[in-house]
C-alpha cells in the first residue's frame, strides 16, 4: 500500500479556507501509543519535517521553547517562541511570530490504530495582513504529514528495539535534512560495497574448493 493511499492529504484549499490548513494521517499505532509519541518529544514533531531546517531549539521553561529555523518552501527564516498546551486528545502548539497562530495535533481512533491531524491555524492574524503576507503561509504541511506517516510507520515496527530509538533520538533527529540524505546515500553505498564484497568472496571460496578438490 502506498503513502498516498495510507494518508489522506485534506490541506485545505486557500478559496475553501482562508485561516487554516490541515493533512490528516492514518497510522498503525494505537490512540493512546500515538498520544504519547506525540507529547514525549515535541521538539521530534518538527524535526520530522524535512523541508525545516533548524538553527536553534532552546527549552526556556516547562511547556516552552524558543526556535530559529528556515523554511526551505518559502525561503524563511522564522525566529519565535512557543508554547505547548497539552490536551484531552493531543496538543496545541502557540507560536509568539510569525503568520501562523499554532498548529493543533489531534488523534482520533480508529479501527485499525489511529489517526493524527495536524492543524495549521492562522486565525489569529487579521485577514487584510494574512492576504499581504500570503508569501509567509508555510507550505511544508502536505510533506511534513508525509514526513510524519513514513517515520510513524517505521516508529511502529522498530521502537521496541533500544538502539534503533537511541539512534533516531541521538543520532538522526538533530541533523539538519541535508545531512540525513547524506547518510542515507552513505549508507545505501556501504551496504553495496559490502554485498559485492560477499558475492566476491563467495566466489574465491568456491574456486579455491575446486582447486583444493582437484
Amino acid at each position: 500500500m502506498t503513502e498516498e493511499t495510507n494518508m489522506a492529504d485534506d490541506t485545505a484549499d486557500t478559496e475553501a479556507s482562508t485561516d487554516a490548513a490541515w493533512v490528516t494521517i492514518e497510522t498503525p499505532l494505537t490512540a493512546d501509543s500515538l498520544l504519547a509519541f506525540c507529547r514525549e518529544d515535541v521538539e521530534r514533531l518538527f524535526r520530522i519535517n524535512s523541508l525545516l531546517k533548524f538553527e536553534e531549539w532552546r527549552h526556556v521553561a516547562e511547556n516552552e521553547h524558543h526556535i530559529r529555523l528556515r523554511n526551505f518552501v518559502n525561503d524563511k527564516e522564522l525566529e519565535t517562541g512557543l508554547q505547548v498546551e497539552p490536551l484531552a486528545d493531543g496538543l496545541r502548539i502557540t507560536y509568539d511570530n510569525g503568520l501562523k497562530t499554532a498548529t493543533t495535533f489531534r488523534v482520533v481512533a480508529t479501527e485499525a490504530g489511529a489517526r493524527l491531524i495536524v492543524t495549521d491555524d492562522y486565525s489569529g492574524t487579521p485577514a487584510e495582513e494574512r492576504q499581504a503576507r500570503t508569501d509567509e503561509v508555510d507550505q511544508s504541511l502536505v510533506q511534513w504529514g508525509h514526513d510524519l506517516h513514513r517515520y510513524l510507520a517505521r516508529w511502529n515496527r522498530w521502537s521496541r528495539h533500544a538502539p534503533w530509538r537511541w539512534y533516531m533520538t541521538r543520532v538522526w533527529q538533530p541533523m539538519t535534512p541535508m545531512a540525513r540524505r547524506v547518510v542515507f546515500l552513505l549508507i545505501v553505498i556501504t551496504a553495496m560495497e559490502f554485498a559485492v564484497f560477499l558475492m566476491v568472496l563467495a566466489i574465491f571460496v568456491l574456486e579455491l574448493n575446486k582447486f583444493v578438490g582437484l
